[in-house]
């Protein structure tokens, strides 16, 4: 692999794309999580929060619970209507209830964008009525409000073409959505709040796979009362080892031997077109979670997920992502479930450590300057043009390598037109033994791993890291005074 950067090719100045962050009831973190996570990665332009009706509300004795306790289950799942995902559900391991989990992360959020879920199949079904879903959401989302005052965006629902989350119809799905469009209608029109909740979704799991679904929802809603502007912003989730697995068994190939970047390239391109075929208006597209490993608790998926989210990030600045925002899941997580994609991990004495997915994002987010183009060649696979990044910040050169394939490959770097002088190489390596709490070693801090010395020759200066599969590693390059 050789990453060649010209010192004097500026591309403008370097977009932090670290600004759109989620984090999950299913393992929900300490209050003071939030706090210590915009010291390490900033403060989040959109953090996604949410809250589940079903725990809100209890439907069979018509009982409300502003502060639930979350996870905590009131019924055995075998005494459900539908399951959901609730065999997953852990509780907080802080004992964390609703509100101060609410609270906390609006607190380190310049806005929140709120998705409302469960009780999906329960009114689909008949068991509530859908004057009862539209009256409970309503309430939901205005005590979430009430809490939060910079929640702007609502996401009506979740994941519905999954089995977990309810696998609506097209049909289910939009009379759910009306109900949800209504109740945050009366809302804005009953409290005038300074900052109008806007409403959209839907946040399909597989969007490349369930397109059709896609089509049917946005034909129906442009059929709608509603249909010259449905929905405020759309939403899409891609994970992208599960969805080339789910790809190729629905017979689509090509699609699924594409890379992370081309998939979302893809999901943009297909997203567009629907727009226009349904004379529909352009509203922003939140790829509001995303992912490169499939959900394991499985150690060494912490360091193959990184890679992934390393070249999507790397990808956000095109110009052919324009109004498009990237989510990577997940901040914090249980580690059991979901070790491939939790940036973070509560350790017993109440502090956190990044994994390899914290330090991706804290590395991006650490930039700052005047982007440089980036060379990559003698390497195979997708998403080749996304495996390097160099950002010139005054004097100092940082230049990102990835290396998201399943080889060991020597990652040569070449500088040219430098200043003639001698330079300080550091190199921040992240591996399987370096720098990751998760396999090898390390404090959950991105710490320099070699530094050498070398002058340039007519303006050329290289450097070499051998990366082995999922690495990724920081050269920082400074004149030595």
């Amino acid at each position: 692999m050789k990453v060649q950067i010209n010192a004097k090719a500026p591309l403008g100045t370097y977009s932090d794309p670290t600004k759109w962050q989620n984090s999950t009831l299913r393992y929900t973190p300490p209050e003071d999580f939030p706090s210590y996570l915009e010291s390490r990665v900033g403060q989040a332009e959109i953090m996604r929060v949410w809250v589940t009706l079903d725990e809100y509300w209890d439907y069979r004795t018509d009982t409300y619970y502003p502060d639930y306790e979350i996870g905590k289950a009131r019924y055995p799942v075998t005494e459900l209507h539908y399951p959901y995902d609730w065999k997953n559900i852990v509780p907080a391991p802080s004992g964390t209830r609703f509100c101060g989990y609410l609270t906390s992360h609006a607190a380190h959020a310049k806005e929140l964008l709120l998705n409302v879920r469960r009780l999906e199949r329960e009114v689909s079904d008949g068991v509530i009525t859908y004057e009862q879903y539209e009256a409970i959401f309503e309430r939901a989302v205005e005590h979430c409000k009430a809490l939060a005052p910079n929640v702007r965006y609502v996401e009506c629902c979740n994941e519905v073409d999954l089995k977990s989350f309810g696998r609506l119809s097209a049909e289910e799905y939009c009379k759910i959505y009306l109900c949800a469009h209504r109740a945050v209608t009366r809302l804005n029109e009953r409290h005038g709040y300074e900052m109008p909740l806007e409403l959209g979704g839907f946040a399909i799991a597989e969007p490349l796979v369930h397109w059709d679904l896609v089509r049917d929802v946005m034909t129906i809603l442009k059929q709608s009362e509603i249909g010259e502007c449905p929905m405020a912003f759309y939403s899409y989730h891609l994970y992208n080892v599960p969805a080339s697995k789910r790809l190729f068994t629905d017979g689509k190939p090509e699609i699924a031997s594409l890379g992370g970047v081309g998939k979302l390239r893809v999901i943009a391109e297909w997203h567009r077109q629907l727009l226009r075929d349904l004379s529909l208006p352009e509203k922003p597209v939140f790829l509001n979670e995303l992912g490169k490993a499939s959900t394991t608790g499985v150690d060494g998926d912490s360091l193959h997920n990184a890679a992934g989210i390393l070249t999507y990030l790397i990808a956000w600045s095109d110009s052919e992502f324009d109004d498009v925002y990237f989510f990577p899941w997940c901040t914090f997580h249980n580690p059991i479930l979901q070790m491939s994609f939790t940036q973070f991990l509560l350790n017993e004495d109440g502090s956190y450590s990044a994994t390899p997915n914290g330090l991706a994002v804290e590395l991006l987010h650490s930039l700052k300057g005047t982007r440089l183009r980036a060379a990559v060649s003698q390497c195979d696979g997708p998403d080749v043009p996304y495996r390097a990044l160099a950002v010139a910040d005054g004097d100092v050169l940082n230049v990102l390598c990835i290396n998201p394939t399943g080889e060991t490959v020597a990652c040569d770097l070449e500088l040219f037109s430098l200043p003639d002088g001698t330079y300080r190489c550091e190199q921040l390596l992240c591996d399987r033994r370096f720098n990751n709490v998760v396999t090898g070693n390390g404090d959950g801090f991105l710490r320099v791993t070699s530094e050498s010395e070398c002058s340039t020759v007519n303006g050329r200066l290289t450097c070499r890291c051998v990366l082995e599969k999922d690495a990724f590693v920081l050269f920082r390059i400074s004149p030595k005074s």
